[in-house]
């Protein structure tokens, strides 16, 4: 039993594989008072949940977290909240009409 062995050339005429270059996304920069209005809405949220639980220390009696822990979440409601009145804001101003065509 014999085995041929075949052997392929990159000829003149034929292109090598190549890859497409990716364009990479530039990032923006974060505005610096974006920074400092989640910083303090975290230690405002950080100050509420220590005076909650505080209270509720007082009031139970033993420590146990409730719904004081909420007060943590300040900055995540506040950026939902201001999303949607800017969304809301924006598609009173364009007439409540899609972004988009319809096929």
């Amino acid at each position: 039993m014999t085995q041929e062995i075949i052997t392929i050339t990159v000829e003149a005429g034929q292109m090598t594989a190549r890859r497409k270059p990716r364009k990479i996304a530039q990032r923006r920069p974060v505005p610096v008072w974006a920074i400092v209005k989640y910083a303090a809405l975290t230690i405002a949220g950080i100050m509420l949940f220590r005076e909650g639980a505080a209270r509720a220390l007082a009031y139970r009696g033993y420590f146990a977290v409730g719904g004081e822990v909420f007060a943590l979440f300040l900055p995540v409601f506040y950026y939902c909240l201001s999303r949607t009145v800017r969304d809301l804001i924006t598609d009173i101003k364009n007439g409540f009409k899609p972004e988009y065509e319809e096929d």
